[in-house]
């Protein structure tokens, strides 16, 4: 028989400390336990006391099957008795009685009175040092005789260590109503009760053992109370059916085989067994339990079931058992069916409410599978050794837990889920008072459409109630929806199309239990779909769209790239009319607001026009010069710049040159598309040392002064320099670095023709800009076509209280040509080192260039060449920068000098 479910504190055959008279032993037959003795000889059993004595004298080898070894038996009547035996330490006796009686008064009293009328026939009672397992292939052929015809020619039998009886019984009518109300209707089944304790093996510990030991044990004591050395023993009473027997069960609907029931000392009732549902083809390892009353009433208030299913295990089984927990219409009236109607019906809350619903589901939740982690590894089998039902809870996955329970009565199962040919991590599933509801979420990979494989991570719900039925797999992926809808026996597949992929996926396919997503969605290539239908799908973002469609999508159906294209076309077309309509509105009203205004006369339209300033349109061309008021100079205020980007003045109604001139220029906005204040402070360190952050008077004079015939950056949109080496025309008609003229050029005419003048780099500063030094005589020269993009690495010089004459080199380029007086030889030639360049020189300088002194990034200086005249300055590279090309005015003498680096300028 198995092992004992439940350990109770219940007694069975007390033993005595009756000693036996020393008997003559067997040949080879190893001295018997002195505690097994005492044990043997306390039996309460009337009448055999004296016979069982005599019997273990008379004991002899008997042959055992399967080879083993240590077998002997003795005969009396209708007793058997059986010694099996390896040493002192391992002995079990095993004792047959051929009769019929009632059940002797061995348990608690409450239990006593549950089992009451309860009458036993040929019951084995074991004594044994320890567990003890016997196959029926190695019992001597008497033994198994009484396994044939009395225990259902079971396999094998199993014994714990310490006592225990096994009978078959015939239940007496509380038991055998409980049973009823479960739908069981057999009467004869085999009872095996017992005490599970170690037997002390040595004759110190026998010795121990006295005549209290059977009223302790009946009374529930344990072994150790008792003065054993037994640290936890256990009693238990278990009733096995025919193990081949498959019983019919109402209560609830199943059908069981290997059913064992067992009772307690706490009164709690119950069943093992292994079963099948209806419409679940798959054997489930079950135990129910549940109180009895002292009545021996089951009140079904505190029950539960415990299943551990097969590896395989779908939704739609657990859906089938629920409903198999529904009580039956049948069942007669009584307190069990009281105390489940009250629940709804049966062992699980509501469970009539959603038992139809659960059954039109039932393909959808085929493809939900939930793995059992650690399933059974063997079904459970009476009395067979090798398949006891479990000891552990590791393979149970299934409860069913009562109203005692937290949201109870209610089924829960956990599992690894995996749904539709795809892992999907684990899932836990209740069946309740709430419905039916499982969820599992993990990422998986799919392809969906012209996107190919993807990761998203999606949403399985089964969730039905008596209303509403949901069994659907759904994910998002940059606002497409991927939902799977499994509904009566086909699975609905939809990918909504969004204003990022605007294309679709809809199909419906049959649901087989082969059905694996990446398999369906594989050979769906999707339809685009028309963007302006879709929500929010508007402006730039629905032009992408349809670009994609036009574009991406051109080879899918749907809407198609024709259709795309031609919704382009129509889009900028109604832009282009749209933009020109304001444009023109917006140039009307500008134009009225210009004529207005070349009509004023006031202080600042005088600083306008003497500045040599002009309205575009008007018929006169713009003169670059500074006028009485610099700040109307052509590249510093321009009338239409200051109407186009400053509303707010334009709203108030005041005239613009009035506001420049008392307000804007002093608040730092920027008048002209040429020249920002504020910018060309930040961009030049040099003009930061001269200038303080709020005197845009200062940056404006260096502006105006130095700054545009030294090419520099006046704004972050516009740089001449850019302008004018962009275009060659312009090269050849002003020269590579007129940029005063280059100016003129873009204000007049550039900016109509639609000509670029953005600054070829992005560097947008701190850096020092280039540097003019001298006064304006002589004539212009320049070294930028030797240049060519190298720097200094060489120079001459000829000088006396003035520099006379110079000459540069630049690197592979070699030496630009001799700038300046032609007499005399040279006065000093150097050449720089590999590796060395010139980073910063200083000068004196009035209306000619007096003295000049190279310092190179080594630290060496060249000079000074020169005297004491004019003012002292730096010009001074920027950070990583190097002196670069050259320019100047020469005459007799060298009048100017312009150092730029390698950088922007």
């Amino acid at each position: 028989m198995n092992q004992h479910l439940a350990k109770a504190t219940f007694s069975l055959l007390g033993a005595c400390a009756l000693l036996m008279t020393p008997q003559v032993r067997a040949q080879g037959m190893p001295e018997i336990s002195p505690a097994i003795k005492k044990m043997l000889g306390g039996l309460p059993i009337a009448g055999i006391k004296d016979d069982v004595q005599t019997m273990v004298g008379a004991l002899k080898n008997s042959s055992c099957g399967g080879g083993l070894k240590g077998c002997y038996m003795a005969k009396s009547g209708p007793l058997q008795l059986y010694f099996f035996t390896s040493n002192t330490a391992q002995q079990t006796f095993l004792l047959v009685l051929n009769q019929r009686m009632g059940m002797p008064p061995l348990l608690k009293p409450n239990v006593q009175k549950i089992l009451g009328g309860t009458a036993i026939s040929d019951p084995i009672i074991s004594i044994s040092t320890a567990d003890f397992d016997l196959d029926a292939a190695k019992m001597p052929p008497d033994l198994r005789k009484v396994l044939k015809d009395s225990y259902f020619n079971a396999p094998g039998l199993s014994f714990a260590s310490g006592v225990q009886m096994t009978a078959q019984a015939s239940m007496g009518p509380i038991m055998q109503a409980n049973m009823f109300k479960l739908g069981v209707l057999v009467k004869q089944m085999v009872i095996r009760a017992g005490v599970v304790m170690p037997i002390p093996t040595d004759l110190v510990g026998g010795a121990g053992m006295g005549v209290g030991l059977a009223g302790a044990m009946k009374d529930g004591d344990t072994m150790k109370q008792a003065g054993a050395k037994a640290m936890e023993p256990g009693a238990f009473v278990e009733l096995a059916l025919d193990p081949s027997a498959r019983t019919w069960m109402t209560l609830p609907a199943m059908t069981t085989t290997d059913m064992t029931f067992f009772i307690d000392n706490e009164l709690t009732f119950g069943y093992k067994a292994n079963t099948r549902f209806p419409g679940v083809d798959k054997e489930i390892l079950l135990q129910f339990q549940t109180p009895l009353d002292p009545a021996g009433a089951m009140d079904l208030l505190d029950f539960s079931f415990r299943m551990a299913t097969p590896k395989t295990f779908t939704l739609e089984d657990a859906a089938r058992i629920a409903i198999g927990m529904q009580m039956p219409p049948e069942m007669p009236p009584g307190q069990a069916k009281a105390s489940l109607e009250r629940y709804g019906g049966g062992f699980i809350g509501k469970i009539k409410d959603i038992a139809k619903p659960l059954l039109t589901a039932v393909k959808p939740l085929s493809v939900f599978q939930l793995r059992n982690p650690s399933p059974p590894l063997t079904p459970y089998r009476v009395g067979d050794p090798g398949k006891p039902f479990p000891t552990t809870d590791a393979p149970f996955n299934v409860l069913v837990l009562g109203p005692a329970a937290d949201g109870g009565p209610l089924l829960h199962v956990a599992g690894d889920a995996h749904i539709l040919g795809q892992t999907m991590g684990s899932m836990d599933l209740t069946i309740g008072k709430a419905g039916f509801h499982g969820t599992a979420e993990e990422n998986i990979a799919v392809k969906l459409g012209p996107l190919g494989k993807v990761r998203i991570k999606m949403l399985a719900v089964a969730d039905i109630g008596a209303r509403q039925q949901n069994v659907s797999l759904v994910g998002n992926l940059a606002g497409q929806k991927l939902a799977l809808v499994l509904s009566g026996d086909s699975l609905a597949v939809e990918l909504s199309a969004s204003c990022i992929n605007p294309f679709e996926i809809k199909t419906r396919v049959t649901i087989t239990p082969t059905l694996d997503i990446a398999d369906i969605m594989e050979g769906q290539g999707g339809a685009s779909v028309d963007p302006s239908k879709l929500q929010n799908c508007i402006g730039k973002d629905l032009e992408k769209a349809l670009n994609k469609v036009a574009n991406e999508y051109k080879s899918m159906e749907g809407f198609g790239a024709k259709n795309a294209t031609a919704a382009l076309k129509q889009i900028d077309d109604t832009a282009r009319q749209a933009e020109k309509a304001a444009t023109d509105a917006y140039n009307q009203t500008k134009n009225a607001a210009r004529k207005s205004a070349s009509t004023v006369s006031n202080g600042a339209s005088h600083a306008f026009n003497d500045a040599g300033n002009a309205f575009k349109g008007i018929g006169k061309k713009k003169k670059h010069k500074k006028g009485p008021d610099p700040r109307f100079a052509a590249s510093v205020f321009d009338w239409d710049y200051y109407y186009d980007n400053y509303p707010d003045v334009v709203k108030a109604g005041v005239d613009l040159p009035t506001h420049w001139q008392e307000h804007g220029f002093r608040e730092g906005r920027q008048g002209a598309p040429e020249f920002s204040a504020r910018f060309y402070r930040d961009r030049y360190l040099d003009v930061q040392q001269r200038c303080s952050a709020t005197d845009y008077d200062c940056v404006l004079k260096h502006w105006l002064d130095e700054g545009i015939e030294e090419g520099r950056q006046g704004s972050a949109k516009v740089s001449i320099a850019s302008y004018l080496q962009r275009y060659s025309d312009l090269q050849n008609a002003f020269g590579k670095d007129n940029f005063p003229d280059a100016l003129d050029h873009w204000m007049n005419s550039g900016e109509g023709e639609g000509r670029d003048p953005a600054p070829a780099t992005s560097v947008t500063g701190p850096i020092y800009g280039a540097q003019l030094l001298g006064g304006d005589g002589g004539g212009a020269w320049s070294d930028v076509t030797q240049c060519a993009g190298q720097h200094v690495t060489g120079f001459r010089l000829k000088w006396g209280d003035q520099v006379g004459a110079v000459q540069f080199q630049y690197g592979a380029n070699g030496w630009a040509p001799m700038q300046g007086n032609g007499n005399g030889d040279w006065r000093s030639t150097v050449t720089l080192a590999a590796g060395e360049t010139i980073t910063r020189v200083d000068y004196r300088s009035g209306d000619r260039v007096d003295a000049l002194t190279f310092i190179s990034n080594k630290g060496r200086r060249f000079g000074p060449y020169g005297g004491g005249g004019g003012s002292p300055g730096t010009y001074q590279a920027s950070a990583g920068q190097v002196l670069g090309c050259v320019a100047g005015r020469a005459g007799k003498q060298i009048d100017r000098l312009m150092f730029s680096s390698t950088g922007p300028r």
